[in-house]
């Protein structure tokens, strides 16, 4: 492997800020539907009214995040270790510079446009669920109410765009 040319300097490697705030998906409920917490997160998890999911299991809340607004973390600073320790694989790929950080900002983008058009077809749940959940329940929903052509037209480029997003979110982000 040949050094860069004088005039260029080798891509710095991310430190994965950068992608993970262009991102956010993991906070969504898109890659995973919980998120698992310490036990002594649990009362600071109760006080933000964060949906938990516990069992006798793991202790964890549901996704989405409801601290989660506007692609932003509303409570980064003293975020859950979960929040800060987890890394998709794209991440990883790109924080050892297998992937440049501009190839991966690409693959994000793509799957936020993916799932803005799912989410344009799919109304939000209350509360909210993840996005497969709830194109899950409107096509169950809408299939036992409407039988028309239109609906089946309509319900079939849902499904193909669902299989599009899921297919982007496991090659892309390698969750």
């Amino acid at each position: 492997m040949s050094a860069p040319p004088a005039n260029e300097a080798p891509e710095a490697r991310p430190d994965g800020s950068d992608l993970c705030t262009a991102c956010g998906l993991c906070c969504t409920g898109l890659l995973f539907d919980v998120a698992p917490l310490e036990e002594h997160e649990l009362p600071r998890a109760e006080k933000l009214r964060l949906p938990l999911a516990c069992n006798r299991y793991h202790d964890a809340f549901s996704l989405p995040c409801p601290c989660h607004l506007d692609r932003k973390c509303t409570v980064y600073e003293a975020r859950f270790s979960v929040c800060s320790s987890y890394e998709c694989g794209l991440l990883r790929r790109c924080k050892a510079g297998e992937v440049p950080l501009g190839e991966a900002l690409s693959r994000v983008e793509r799957v936020l446009r993916l799932t803005d058009d799912v989410r344009a077809r799919v109304p939000p749940l209350v509360p909210p669920r993840p996005l497969w959940d709830e194109a899950r329940e409107h096509i169950r929903r809408r299939d036992a109410e409407d039988p028309s052509p239109a609906w089946q037209g309509e319900r079939g480029a849902l499904v193909a765009a669902l299989g599009e997003l899921r297919i982007a979110c496991r090659e892309g982000l390698d969750p």
